[in-house]
């Protein structure tokens, strides 16, 4: 900067080295803001104790993959957590860059587009251990057994058809909570629920000694991913779904996906 355009501007006279230095400096300031400015993403989230909450340390398992598979790649993470149907439509007007965290619908796809897969869920049937559900095939073999559901959860299409049918005996509650409890007071039989989801549940709601009555099926009853979704409202959105998609891949090759799993989600699984 020459000293022209400072006494233009009301400066003094300042020698050209140091002038240069100090523009320089400057300049390096900007770019760095600028920088954090354009590298930082906006994510809506909802509240879904265990896999991701406000209130978890470091917002929980889901929250970490998504931080760290992002830094990998030069990027920080604000999360901003709403409920489920805010979240949603925040996102979808491209009001945030993602929103987490979300099972496939061909309907979100419409809006979406999803990333690789951050997690895999699976729903178990719980029992009380005083009626053990040893063995099941096909949902036709829990004839005879009362089944509790919640209401508003998918489960699967033949699980809802067998209910109408009068083939399943299923009752439902408004929350997984309520379930549990009725599980525990033997008033209900076989519950499906995302294991890690239930053992949150009993461990933050019901007494230690009360969880250890209750035990699952290894046999699944469905297997879902979760994804962070990109609003096809932006235009940077593929682009950012490709740069989180390659940090996602690498965190997982260098193991450190399994690491976070097993320090914020493998104790809820022991009963």
């Amino acid at each position: 900067m020459s000293y022209q355009v400072l006494a233009a501007h009301g400066g003094t006279s300042v020698p050209q080295a140091q002038t240069q230095t100090q523009t320089q400096t400057q300049t390096q300031t900007q770019t760095q803001k600028s920088s954090a400015q354009t590298k930082l993403v906006h994510i809506s989230a909802g509240e879904y104790p265990p896999w991701i909450s406000e209130t978890l340390k470091d917002n929980g398992f889901i929250a970490q993959v998504i931080r760290d598979s992002f830094e990998l790649e030069g990027y920080s993470v604000e999360f901003t957590f709403f409920p489920w149907k805010r979240n949603y439509d925040q996102a979808r007007r491209g009001k945030y860059d993602a929103t987490a965290y979300w099972y496939t619908s061909e309907e979100r796809k419409k809006d979406f587009y999803y990333s690789d897969p951050l997690s895999v869920e699976a729903t178990h049937f719980f029992y009380h251990k005083s009626k053990p559900l040893k063995n099941w095939e096909t949902l036709e073999d829990l004839q005879g057994f009362n089944v509790g559901a919640t209401d508003g959860y998918t489960y699967t299409e033949e699980f809802w058809a067998l209910a109408k049918s009068g083939k399943l005996n299923v009752e439902t509650t408004v929350k997984d909570k309520l379930n549990l409890a009725k599980l525990l007071h033997q008033r209900i039989d076989v519950f499906p629920v995302e294991k890690h989801l239930a053992f949150s549940i009993l461990q933050k709601e019901f007494k230690a000694h009360v969880i250890h009555m209750i035990d699952y099926h290894p046999k699944p009853l469905m297997e879902t991913t979760g994804h962070l979704l990109f609003p096809k409202a932006l235009k940077t959105s593929p682009e950012l779904l490709q740069r989180f998609n390659r940090g996602l891949a690498e965190l997982k090759a260098s193991g450190r996906h399994d690491e976070i799993f097993d320090s914020t989600l493998f104790e809820k699984t022991q009963n």
